[in-house]
């Protein structure tokens, strides 16, 4: 006969187990171990890949551009804002940049993201480095779809946020952390 009350206490041990696993991965493992780091790329081997849907994303991939930490651009998914913008916003802040900006707007998930940047990569043989930039909550499902789809590079990330100011609106950061932890363990089990 099947105990479910073993069953269930099971899966909310397993549920703990990996909320723990979690949290420590997405405030401790990877800025430690995967954040961008003034000292790990060059500019002639490296891309910044900007995933959209955020604050800040977009100005955080102009900043690390700016600052020769990559010879590319590469701004990729759905913009909130429109493209005219978005190229208006580039053009003030970065001279000379029709060579080494690119759009791509097709991208309606991280996965679309990875593939638009494989498929650039072909013409792109150069690049070594990739340095993705996204939220900080979104980096580590952004880490697995990219090391698992575009292979033979490095991934570097950069969250978009300096300092994360959750004392703001800690619920809005707790259904965010929560949301992408859920969309991690399907991403995993989606690519095994």
């Amino acid at each position: 006969m099947i105990n479910f009350r073993k069953i269930l206490i099971f899966l909310v041990s397993i549920n703990i187990i990996t909320m723990i696993w979690w949290l420590i991965l997405i405030f401790n493992t990877f800025p430690k171990k995967y954040y961008f780091t003034d000292s790990v790329s060059s500019k002639y081997n490296s891309a910044i890949i900007v995933l959209t849907g955020g604050k800040g994303r977009i100005q955080k991939g102009i900043d690390l551009y700016k600052n020769n930490h990559g010879s590319f651009l590469f701004i990729s998914g759905v913009f909130h804002e429109s493209e005219l913008e978005i190229k208006q916003q580039i053009e003030r802040q970065v001279f000379n940049h029709n060579c080494c900006v690119v759009y791509d707007k097709n991208a309606t998930s991280t996965f679309e993201n990875a593939f638009e940047v494989k498929n650039w990569l072909v013409e792109n043989t150069e690049i070594e480095n990739l340095i993705l930039v996204s939220s900080y909550y979104h980096l580590p499902r952004g880490y697995v779809i990219f090391n698992n789809i575009v292979e033979k590079k490095k991934i570097f990330l950069s969250p978009a946020e300096d300092k994360i100011k959750m004392d703001s609106n800690l619920f809005f950061h707790i259904k965010l952390i929560f949301l992408e932890y859920f969309k991690v363990i399907y991403t995993i089990i989606s690519l095994i």
